[in-house]
């Protein structure tokens, strides 16, 4: 299952100013006692900071309150900070219009004051209203508005934040490494501030991104390091907001005993302060890890409760990730008639963004459609994973082409760094030799470990180079045999849909040809060596397939090609073809019915040729056969 918790992750730790544990019940208390409208204000913009995480209808409410009490005591800044909440009751509510609207409204009101302190905060909020609804490049776009009258006018303490975002809106198109470049920023603002509370953030942004990176030891250690820099303060939330971290970071990396430990202690905090936006995500990643232990009631349980929970607060991408959640455990565990319902009022929700959510959802209503007998909408939607998956593929080249231009400029400042340094030791050479002739032995020493550099530096370079052009063939296989794999999966359905054995047999041909094909590019993926495949562990894999086809355990493929053998793609490709022909043309027609048999395969390299040997002991072709005048596709394909 694709892991569809984390979707608060970025959003918690980004926001303005929200968190704080003041009591609600102590607030309205000295509400109903306030003398002046003044005293309200200050108490209702108090009430912000708790109901932020716990009641998004009460926030709505209160935050309309301070904007009628703040009309009348004339106080525009109270106005727009108003607005900036109710932006964020949006966001929370899954109201994209509502959170753009107000959070303008915020802008419009600040820009008239000319207050550039609170106008970074109105274009930060208006940014994560766009990056919310699956706008990320929007929201970076109006991120940098803010850094750009922050760099004019250095105000406010809030920048951090808004290099952070940057950051989270490029870990959303999978661009992690332009992501850590703000991040950085932002750890150096951190530092020169010397605030263990922005350490703890950055250092929680980062370990989030080697997350996503799948680089999970590292980012164990930045998650450590925020844990660390949050025990230094006050502020209980930054502590449980990493133990959240830690618990989603092990659900990934597979240690589910210490992801339940970590989520325990962070579900035990949150239900004390009833942060209910956190305590929803924790039972949404439990019920994953315990589908992923394979404990069907554990996993239903907290999946329900994840859902009540999203619920409590109206938080509507929740109630969808929980939804998700439980329709794929019933699907996982064969429960169809549970799953199709919730997974038929998931597809009608257009509203429905996070590629996370889509992905399981495609997956699940493929499968259901599958096991229902309904192969035309089953197809449809294995068609909208596939184009998903592709559309993930692209930023995932995408943030490969980033990182090659970031190490292109790494490289370009290196080599114009080794030339000054080059330069310099050159005259300073030409200086010694005036001086002093006689140290024309130590000169030419120095010209050697120039030189050595240099070549150091070329043979670093070309080495990168290599394992760049080494990945993306990688990138490549992948993705050709991830569409060989969706191809095969279509010809699978398309059988169930035929009654004539013949069709049938022909459709099984053709998956074990394709077969033939992929399994080049699945042994080139996993391997180390990208360019080459061993033929015997390859013509093994071609082999089993078509054995099991026809299903007759009375005929063995004898493999006697050396494991030492390794082939190039070009000679391996038409290898595999002709193989997987002439092994299914044995099965078929080389042996009587019962009858035991052996197919030899062989392959000799005597430096120049190889010498591929296919034979059997069945019993033979017929008297007067003329191979050259048959039309059949299998031998068409043994001459290529």
């Amino acid at each position: 299952m694709k892991n569809v918790a984390l979707i608060i992750i970025s959003l918690m730790i980004y926001i303005n100013s929200y968190g704080q544990n003041t009591s609600i019940d102590s607030l309205n208390r000295l509400y109903q006692t306030a003398k002046t409208d003044v005293e309200k204000v200050e108490i209702l913009r108090q009430l912000n900071d708790y109901l932020v995480n716990t009641d998004t209808k009460a926030l709505i409410d209160n935050n309309k309150k301070i904007i009628d009490l703040s009309k009348k005591l004339q106080k525009p800044q109270w106005i727009s900070e108003a607005y900036r909440y109710l932006s964020e009751a949006g966001l929370r509510t899954h109201h994209f219009d509502e959170a753009k609207t107000n959070a303008e409204m915020a802008l419009k009101i600040d820009d008239s004051l000319k207050n550039d302190k609170d106008i970074i905060l109105d274009y930060n909020q208006l940014g994560r209203a766009y990056y919310y609804f699956n706008q990320p490049e929007k929201a970076i776009e109006t991120y940098k508005k803010a850094v750009k009258i922050y760099e004019k006018h250095p105000v406010g303490e809030k920048i951090g934040v808004v290099y952070g975002n940057i950051g989270a809106a490029y870990n959303s198109l999978n661009k992690p490494y332009l992501a850590l470049q703000y991040f950085l920023k932002q750890a150096e603002i951190a530092e020169q501030k010397g605030s263990p509370v922005q350490k703890s953030k950055v250092n929680y942004s980062i370990g989030y991104t080697y997350t996503e990176l799948e680089q999970y030891p590292k980012s164990e250690t930045y998650f450590f390091k925020a844990l660390k820099d949050s025990a230094k303060i006050n502020v209980k939330d930054y502590v449980f907001v990493n133990y959240h971290a830690l618990g989603a970071l092990y659900s990934k990396w597979g240690k589910y005993q210490k992801a339940l430990e970590a989520n325990k202690k962070a579900l035990a905090y949150f239900n004390q302060t009833g942060n209910k936006l956190y305590q929803f995500d924790l039972h949404n990643i439990n019920a994953s890890i315990y589908l992923k232990l394979n404990q069907k009631n554990k996993a239903v349980s907290e999946a329900k409760m994840a859902k009540e929970l999203a619920k409590q607060v109206h938080y509507k991408v929740g109630i969808d990730a929980a939804n998700t959640t439980l329709a794929d455990i019933y699907t996982h565990f064969g429960d169809y008639k549970k799953a199709e319902p919730i997974l038929n009022q998931l597809k009608q929700d257009s509203s429905i963004q996070h590629h996370e959510i889509k992905e399981v959802l495609f997956k699940d209503l493929y499968l259901v459609n599958k096991q229902n007998g309904h192969y035309k909408e089953s197809l449809k939607y294995l068609e909208k994973l596939k184009k998903l998956s592709d559309s993930i593929l692209k930023s995932q080249r995408d943030n490969k082409i980033a990182e090659v231009e970031t190490r292109y400029q790494t490289e370009k400042k290196e080599k114009e760094n080794l030339k000054l340094k080059a330069e310099k030791a050159q005259q300073e050479l030409l200086l010694e030799q005036q001086v002093k002739k006689y140290t024309y032995l130590g000169a030419a020493f120095g010209v050697s470990l120039i030189s050595l550099g240099i070549f150091a530096f070329y043979y670093r370079r070309n080495k990168r180079q290599k394992e760049l052009i080494e990945h993306l063939q990688k990138d490549l296989h992948h993705r050709i045999k991830n569409n060989l794999a969706v191809i095969d999966a279509l010809i699978e359905d398309i059988k169930d849909e035929f009654d004539d054995e013949a069709i049938h047999q022909k459709l099984v041909e053709l998956q074990n040809r394709i077969n033939s094909i992929n399994e080049i590019h699945r042994q080139l993926y996993h391997n180390k060596d990208i360019t080459n495949l061993n033929l015997k562990t390859y013509i093994d894999k071609i082999g089993q397939p078509v054995k099991e086809a026809f299903g007759n355990n009375l005929i063995q493929i004898d493999n006697k090609v050396s494991p030492n053998i390794k082939l190039d793609v070009k000679t391996s490709f038409p290898i595999g073809l002709i193989t997987n022909e002439f092994i299914t043309n044995s099965f078929k027609y080389a042996f009587e019915e019962g009858q035991e048999g052996v197919i030899e395969i062989d392959l000799k390299d005597d430096g120049k040729y190889y010498t591929l040997t296919l034979k059997d002991n069945g019993k033979g072709l017929p008297e007067g056969l003329n191979i050259d005048q048959l039309d059949s596709f299998g031998l068409s394909i043994m001459k290529l």
